[in-house]
């Protein structure tokens, strides 16, 4: 009974604090999840091509946008997912350029790479707090996936075994208590899977070393991936750095039939130049195979590559379906509508639990005044 006291308290108490963010965090997931498609949508004069034919150059493009605005090039976003004309940033420069995929002609330009989403995107992962903001999501959602879940089972599983069928179905002509309460319990049981691999997942954002780690740790993976932020070139002082026009050359030597995601140049002297490709250019289904390759910006040399089919286990889980199982897009649409309204889920899990809390407060405090 002590157990179960305890228990209740913490899975009150935790709920109470860490559910105001999962709230936050779960409906700006919601939003996120049609990101691609209202992206296109919203920004079509930018993200949608008018023309069709031959491709033009990714070099001639860069070269237009370094002569049109005097800086050079950070970053090229070839046209895959939703986006089907060229995406470029300076490094002089704050917004991100479009430019036609078929005709080279300049679309305009945006202060975000994605446009409102990119903000729904920075409250969903860091709630506009940059590390701190995360480092809160990112607990946030442990403790829901390790905290409430493993309480919210113990507590919603009957003491006796015959009213197991309760606990599995909203009681009909219940009053506004036992709605509330069966609202909280019977929900909360059938949505607990989808929304713990959520939470997990989306852990990954905030604490990439620790889950790898973890998942190393399950899948016997003794390998671990370097961060890309810390992988550095060998500086030389006689040596320049690659060009762009090198750099795209190098880009078509490696994974010569898959679509290019992006280049990005180094940003500084010790930099890498880093290029990114996609098996699937479209917002399918199943796990996303992004290779990558990081080079030495003076050598052209191989520093790291990642290749989705050949590196080890835990990376393959991390980097191939993390991602698409995080956002839902591993089901295709299926998985993704589910998703949307998996996202309301936590805001609804706290309210109704807030309204339970509530409902136990009020009867105490009658009691007292009864006494």
């Amino acid at each position: 009974m002590r157990l179960r006291k305890l228990l209740i308290w913490v899975h009150l108490w935790v709920g109470l604090v860490s559910g105001a963010v999962l709230s936050v965090v779960g409906i700006s997931g919601s939003l996120y999840v049609f990101q691609p498609e209202l992206t296109a949508l919203l920004y079509a004069d930018q993200f949608q091509t008018k023309h069709t034919g031959p491709v033009f150059p990714p070099l001639e493009v860069v070269k237009k946008a370094e002569a049109q605005f005097q800086s050079p090039l950070a970053t090229l976003n070839f046209p895959t997912r939703e986006l089907e004309n060229y995406q470029i940033k300076l490094k002089d420069k704050k917004e991100w350029l479009f430019y036609d995929v078929h005709t080279g002609q300049f679309l305009g330009e945006m202060k975000n790479r994605r446009g409102v989403f990119e903000g729904i995107l920075e409250l969903h992962r860091q709630l506009t707090m940059g590390e701190t903001g995360s480092l809160i999501t990112g607990t946030c959602a442990l403790l829901m996936a390790l905290v409430l879940f493993s309480t919210g089972l113990y507590l919603w599983f009957p003491r006796k075994k015959r009213f197991l069928r309760d606990g599995l179905r909203y009681k009909p002509n219940a009053g506004p208590k036992r709605r509330a309460y069966d609202l909280h319990n019977v929900t909360g049981f059938y949505v607990a899977l989808p929304l713990f691999f959520i939470a997990i997942t989306g852990a990954y954002f905030a604490f990439p070393e620790e889950t790898q780690t973890a998942v190393n740790q399950l899948t016997a993976t003794k390998e671990r991936l370097p961060e890309g932020k810390k992988l550095k070139s060998v500086y030389a002082m006689d040596a320049p750095p690659l060009t762009v026009a090198q750099a795209l050359a190098q880009m078509d030597t490696f994974y010569p039939t898959l679509p290019k995601r992006s280049l990005a140049m180094p940003k500084d002297s010790v930099g890498t130049v880093f290029f990114t490709f996609v098996e699937d250019a479209t917002v399918g289904a199943g796990p996303e195979l992004r290779p990558m390759v990081y080079l030495d910006q003076y050598s052209g040399q191989v520093i790291f590559q990642f290749d989705p089919h050949t590196s080890p286990l835990g990376a393959r889980i991390l980097r191939n379906w993390f991602i698409p199982f995080h956002f839902g897009e591993i089901g295709g649409y299926v998985t993704r509508v589910l998703w949307f309204l998996l996202g309301f889920l936590p805001a609804f899990l706290w309210v109704s639990g807030f309204v339970i809390w509530r409902n136990k407060q009020k009867k105490k405090s009658l009691q007292l005044r009864m006494a």
